[in-house]
């Protein structure tokens, strides 16, 4: 039969004692560098997002801009024709269609854009298209 008696001595209790006190400050550094790239990483990232969302505060004043530009643009072109003569005024696709009466004077749009605007007379009316592109070209200044 063995028997084993355990003693309670010092050196064994300073082992003890040194051996969590290394875990605890083990554990503590950890955390100190975690926590120094988790600000690195947020620090990084919330300059991404400012950049992005500078980027995209320009395209909608940019938009806001061209839009303004190409109301502007229709109202000009409604008062040549005359007011009294427009029948309607839409955007199809990339044209500013201008619908008014068959008998309306329409040589004010041809002096304007010249062969840049398409027309097309039926007996009800005439349609004008004018390109959004060279709107936005002749008027916009970047």
């Amino acid at each position: 039969m063995v028997l084993i008696v355990k003693g309670n001595s010092y050196k064994a209790l300073i082992r003890k004692a040194l051996s969590i006190l290394a875990l605890i400050i083990m554990f503590y550094f950890y955390f100190m560098h975690m926590s120094d790239k988790f600000k690195e990483d947020n620090r990084i990232l919330e300059e991404k997002l400012k950049i992005k969302t500078e980027i995209l505060a320009k395209k909608v004043s940019t938009k806001i801009k061209v839009a303004r530009l190409i109301y502007k643009e229709a109202e000009q072109s409604v008062d040549l024709l005359g007011q009294e003569n427009v029948q309607s005024v839409k955007i199809i696709k990339d044209r500013l269609v201008i619908v008014c009466d068959w008998d309306t004077d329409i040589e004010p749009l041809f002096v304007r854009y010249g062969v840049l605007a398409l027309v097309k007379s039926t007996p009800e009316n005439i349609r004008i298209a004018i390109e959004l592109k060279f709107i936005v070209e002749s008027k916009y200044e970047s």
